[in-house]
């Protein structure tokens, strides 16, 4: 049950404030699930593919605000990336021990979410956008998508700050391109990891409650009028999360 209530919470929380479904999903697990790295991996993927095919479905309806062009590119580098940070991460995983996998890879999520925080919070009104070449989107969707995919979340803050610095991009082509990453790295480590480990997946069952918990708080995320995205929510939802990461780096260097 703690996994059907955790999943449909990131979800729901994470979509509402645009920061995704497993920004907070991704320490919780490490810090209340006994399960492996690998299964914490899976299970996250799949949560987030869920929530994400849920917000490109409900996006279908309204004008896209990216090109067709720099979708193809966002959508080609982030499944390049989602296969080759499986591939990383199946490595890692395989010559650390538990402890040590949960410390690094919860020191790298704190990293990539405190450093959208910090721009967001300070930088942005300082550092001048780049304005740069929207062909450098491939690049940085590989970019994202692999860390993402090493970490098997949808890496969405880290997608803003990005096209916000890189691009100039205004919120609704920063949402769009999070999206999009999110999705094709996600469905790129999926189809990874499946083939890896040969159609199947550890802890499966779990899946029993992570994907209807993930399934039913992005559809509560997409019903109008039900929650009302603010900044306050979102600082709310990077800091309980950067928490969370700061707990399970604590606890795995004691272990």
């Amino acid at each position: 049950m703690i996994y059907l209530l955790l999943s449909a919470a990131s979800a729901f929380f994470g979509l509402a404030v645009g920061l995704g479904p497993t920004t907070l999903l991704r320490p919780m697990l490490d810090a209340v699930s006994p399960l492996s790295p690998a299964s914490v991996a899976m299970i996250c993927t799949m949560a987030t593919l869920c929530s994400a095919l849920i917000s490109a479905f409900f996006a279908l309806g309204r004008p896209l605000a990216l090109q067709q062009d720099e979708l193809i590119l966002l959508a080609v580098g982030a499944a390049i990336g989602g296969v080759l940070g499986d591939l990383a991460s199946a490595r890692f995983v395989a010559v650390l021990s538990r402890s040590s996998a949960v410390l690094l890879q919860n020191a790298l999520l704190f990293t990539l979410i405190a450093l959208p925080a910090v721009y967001f919070s300070t930088l942005a009104s300082t550092l001048r956008p780049l304005a740069a070449t929207r062909l450098l989107s491939l690049p940085a969707a590989l970019f994202i998508g692999l860390l993402g995919s090493f970490l098997a979340f949808g890496a969405e803050p880290l997608t803003l700050a990005v096209y916000f610095l890189l691009f100039d991009a205004d919120n609704d082509e920063s949402a769009n391109a999070a999206l999009t990453i999110a999705l094709f790295a996600m469905a790129g480590k999926l189809i990874t990891m499946l083939i890896r480990q040969r159609m199947a997946l550890p802890d499966a069952d779990v899946l029993l409650f992570i994907l209807p918990g993930a399934l039913v708080g992005a559809l509560l995320a997409m019903l109008p009028g039900l929650w009302h995205p603010s900044q306050r929510g979102a600082d709310a939802l990077l800091r309980l999360s950067l928490f969370t990461s700061l707990l399970n780096i604590a606890a795995a260097s004691m272990g």
